[in-house]
């Protein structure tokens, strides 16, 4: 409902803009009348005119790009048209009005179209090209060409003659939209520039944060896995003084008393020599604990033969 009625003032304006009027001599005008090819080129230059400033008021709002309208001007005198091959429809029998048709032929600088199409590019929209096509307009060499049909008319008197242009939108849209693009080049590249180091720095500041994440996860992970290690090694350590215990406790107070200082010296070697060994490894608590586990064994078999020969 929205855009039929965005549609329906859209016209409305065109119409209440397309009645021209210019004081002539003579009772009656011929369509191909200088006056009024005259007149429809006006009609046709304000009704573009006019579309074009309300365009810049809603790119205001949906852009929040702001045209010198001075500059818009400026822009919209660069284009130029013209009334070609004018033929008369048909004329009422009952007054004086001719029904009129013209080759109607508006030429946009060269410029205009690449800055227009370089601002439709920012957006991933169709092309000047392109878009003639779509709206059936014919493109060549910059010209924009549609047949208009208008209506030519002189008052009673003779004085004044009245143009009306009867299907101008699509072209006058047209026109409009090139020459308002045209000024919205640089903004719409600006902005897109912006937008786009503001997506490098939110997919760097993403990554970023990914990274940390995984740095964190792999930390969490590397020390559950060292403390599953560690708790291995240190169930492997208790085992081996278990045994060695039970070695050492296998034997009679005699027996332990000869070896007691000898033992204590291994104690104090085990402890020493494991640290020592342990410092230049990549996980030096986990070889640690290993090299004492590895020493407890050992001497646990040393032990026992010991205690075997003073028993004997």
């Amino acid at each position: 409902m929205k855009l039929k009625l965005l549609a329906l003032m859209g016209c409305m304006l065109l119409v209440s803009g397309c009645d021209k009027v210019q004081s002539i001599t003579g009772s009656s005008v011929k369509c191909d009348n200088e006056t009024a090819k005259q007149l429809v080129v006006e009609s046709f230059s304000k009704t573009v005119s006019d579309i074009a400033a309300e365009r810049v008021k809603e790119l205001i709002d949906s852009e929040n790009v702001t045209i010198d309208m001075g500059k818009l001007r400026s822009t919209l005198q660069q284009i130029t048209f013209n009334v070609n091959d004018i033929r008369t429809n048909n004329s009422d029998p009952n007054s004086n009005k001719q029904y009129c048709v013209t080759e109607f032929v508006v030429k946009v600088p060269d410029q205009m179209v690449k800055d227009a199409d370089a601002a439709r590019a920012v957006h991933d929209e169709n092309n000047i090209a392109q878009a003639a096509i779509l709206s059936d307009l014919s493109f060549e060499a910059n010209q924009l060409k549609k047949e208009i049909e208008y209506l030519v008319q002189p008052t009673d008197d003779g004085k004044k003659v009245y143009v009306t242009l009867e299907n101008p939108d699509a072209l006058a849209y047209f026109v409009r939209d090139i020459a308002v693009d045209s000024l919205v080049k640089t903004a719409r590249q600006n902005a897109a520039e912006v937008s786009k180091q503001e997506e490098i720095k939110r997919v760097a500041e993403v990554s970023k944060q990914e990274e940390i994440k995984r740095v964190a996860e792999e930390e969490a992970t590397a020390q559950e896995y060292q403390s599953v290690l560690i708790s291995e090694a240190k169930t492997n350590l208790d085992k081996a003084n278990e045994n060695l215990n039970l070695v050492w406790n296998s034997t009679t107070k005699e027996v332990r008393s000869q070896l007691l200082e000898e033992q204590r010296l291994w104690l104090k070697k085990r402890a020493l020599e494991c640290r020592l060994e342990s410092t230049n490894s990549d996980n030096p608590e986990i070889y640690r604990i290993n090299c004492e586990t590895n020493m407890t064994t050992q001497r646990t078999s040393e032990l026992r033969q010991k205690i075997y020969y003073l028993e004997e």
